[in-house]
């Protein structure tokens, strides 16, 4: 059996997998990753990108900046980030995107066949999202999600619709990654004096 979406698929079911192990109580076991010193931070740094880890991750950096040198922990947690944001991007490069567009057009055919007329406003909004202000707009976006403390997933699915450089991709994950954590290990200073 072929399964005509398998990036969609696969994603949708790493979500649900994931709710489901959250629920079972699996990722409980993580909130010790603070008291592992070095190998935590990598650890944590690998799951950090993940939706449904990122605040154990966040947890985690917040601990273990009271018992690790700061500039130490960034690095180690970094590199992990950036392991689990190449595996991302690997995963989403012409995947998800690509799909989506797949279902988009044939929506797009059904509603033309269905109501035997093409609405004249459509073109123009497609052509919208294919201008060099939208994809700018995008690329801004991605960005500054990668900085934010919100999951990496949202911000490399969008950079990968636009083949970024792995270069780029890597510096870029270092340097975000990077003044994520340390914005939790310095939330952990202010919070536990």
């Amino acid at each position: 059996m072929r399964i005509k979406y398998p990036n969609i698929t696969l994603f949708v079911a790493s979500l649900v997998l994931a709710f489901v192990l959250s629920k079972a109580g699996v990722f409980e076991v993580l909130e010790s990753l603070g008291g592992l010193g070095y190998l935590g931070a990598f650890v944590s740094g690998l799951i950090f990108p993940f939706t449904f880890a990122a605040p154990l991750a966040a947890a985690s950096f917040f601990y273990l900046g009271q018992a690790i040198n700061i500039w130490t922990l960034i690095a180690i947690g970094s590199a992990g980030a950036l392991v689990s944001d190449l595996l991302i991007s690997k995963f989403f490069k012409g995947g998800i995107f690509t799909e989506l567009e797949d279902i988009w057009k044939k929506y797009e055919n059904y509603e033309k066949r269905r109501h035997h007329f093409s609405h004249a406003h459509r073109p123009h909004l497609i052509q919208l999202f294919h201008t060099r202000p939208f994809h700018f707009l995008s690329l801004f976006l991605a960005v500054i999600v990668l900085f934010s403390p919100l999951p990496d997933e949202i911000g490399l699915e969008m950079l990968a619709y636009y083949h970024l450089k792995p270069r780029r991709l890597i510096i870029l994950s270092i340097v975000s990654s990077a003044v994520a954590i340390w914005l939790a290990v310095n939330a952990g200073r202010l919070v536990l004096g």
